[in-house]
């Protein structure tokens, strides 16, 4: 997201401890145990860590070009604490500890704020509020969402975001109008018919690709359900240039990465001296390195934070907004040091259903789902929520592209109880068990 300012209220004196002498008496900021790359572009939002430059690059936007409304701050400060509670559910230790975590909270939310406007009762303010909402209207989360998307891709002309949505609906089913209308107005939307629910995956994999330059080319790898009515989807591309870029030569080919089980491995290291902000500081009991490299004009930033004691997995676990945010106001240039990033690509696939149940929207994948404002004459809940990521970072800058899609299928009819063959029935005396009555019926006109 664009940089608006920091999150969260908690005093600065609480969280930040002063600059560790022993970390940059050796001018080096050896980022090495970097783990925390899902905020990549959720992060960037959380604060303004920019400053002197010592005569190299310096950010050429210091402000945004108008003021956000309340709807959009919220939307906002509400994205970035989704982004860390959806991180810390998918990044839990108990799951895969070894695994590295890629997300992107923004296309996730959009594509649950587009799948919303379908959505009533306790299906609705479930989404609101996992999605950090709370009881805004639907036309404040709406224009918020739109003036977002066109917000973050007009902040730097040297770096490209561009966000896309769509809605792929089976032939036959008569939408809800207020929902199109609504999807077309606010998420820029169109829908298409597709003959069939494998079509339909065809139709979003095509659209991925084409959205992200190929980085995402197949999002729908499973078979699709036979009772797929619906899928809605979005896609987020960045591409951003460092405004102060890594000179391949410094590279360091080779060079030790420390893995949580205390085995190193050789990585290419990425190597830098100046023009970026820095710091240390305590989140709860470990001692945080932090390291903020802009891109471009200086509206976008990779924020870096290794542990320096204490596990990542503890870092995730107990990062919120207002820490976050306490982070980037503590930042400061650090004249002469050197910063160190590993060279890689990242690609995640995962379906979110899980984890978006658990973070406290269960009724939509439910056969009790509401989603009214959908399709006309049907009764419908999500079946997936399907999420793919890749992610590169090289000397000359950083890649990054997503799609989310959303699979919204035919909730099953209610089991029947047809008696409509010879049966036994009882009378009785439900508490005590005494039977009054009792016959076989075989022919009802008898």
């Amino acid at each position: 997201m664009a940089k608006s300012g920091g999150t969260g209220d908690t005093p600065l004196a609480a969280r930040v401890l002063p600059i560790m002498p022993d970390i940059f008496s050796t001018s080096r900021l050896r980022l090495g145990r970097l783990a925390v790359l899902p905020l990549v572009l959720a992060a960037a939002a959380c604060g303004d860590g920019t400053g002197p430059n010592n005569g190299r690059a310096v950010d050429s936007l210091t402000a945004l070009p108008r003021q956000l409304s309340a709807a959009e701050r919220q939307g906002i400060d509400a994205g970035n604490a989704f982004a860390l509670n959806l991180l810390r559910r998918v990044a839990a230790p108990t799951s895969e500890p070894t695994k590295n975590v890629l997300l992107s909270p923004l296309s996730v939310s959009m594509a649950l704020g587009l799948t919303m406007n379908g959505a009533a009762g306790t299906t609705l303010s479930e989404m609101q509020q996992v999605l950090g909402w709370g009881t805004r209207t639907r036309s404040e989360i709406n224009s918020a969402y739109r003036d977002l998307q066109t917000l973050l891709p007009s902040l730097d002309p040297t770096v490209t975001v561009s966000l896309a949505n769509g809605i792929w609906t089976r032939r036959g089913s008569v939408l809800d109008t207020g929902f199109v209308r609504e999807a077309r107005d606010f998420f820029r939307a169109p829908v298409e018919v597709s003959p069939s629910p494998q079509a339909m995956f065809d139709a979003v994999n095509a659209w991925g690709d084409r959205e992200t330059k190929g980085m995402v080319p197949r999002v729908l790898t499973q078979a699709p359900p036979d009772n797929l009515l619906m899928i809605l989807a979005n896609a987020v591309y960045f591409s951003g240039t460092w405004r102060d870029r890594f000179d391949p030569a410094r590279t360091r080919a080779n060079t030790p990465f420390t893995l949580a089980s205390g085995a190193t491995v050789p990585v290419p290291m990425m190597m830098r001296t100046d023009g970026f902000n820095a710091g240390a500081m305590n989140i709860g009991a470990n001692s945080v390195m932090a390291a903020e490299l802009p891109y471009g004009n200086g509206a976008y930033s990779m924020l870096l934070l290794m542990p320096q004691s204490g596990s990542v997995d503890a870092l995730v676990q107990q990062l919120d907004t207002a820490r976050l945010g306490s982070v980037v106001r503590s930042l400061q240039p650090i004249s002469g040091a050197e910063v160190g990033v590993p060279r890689f690509t990242l690609s995640s696939s995962r379906d979110l259903s899980a984890d978006l149940m658990a973070l406290g929207m269960p009724r939509a994948f439910s056969d009790g789902a509401e989603f009214p404002r959908l399709i006309v004459n049907e009764t419908e809940k999500i079946g997936f929520v399907q999420h793919a990521v890749t992610l590169e970072v090289n000397e000359r800058g950083t890649r990054a592209a997503a799609v989310t899609a959303v699979g919204i299928i035919r909730v099953s009819l209610p089991p029947s109880f047809i008696f409509d063959k010879p049966f036994v029935f009882a009378i009785r005396e439900r508490l005590s068990g005494t039977i009054l009555f009792i016959g076989v019926v075989r022919d009802p006109r008898a």
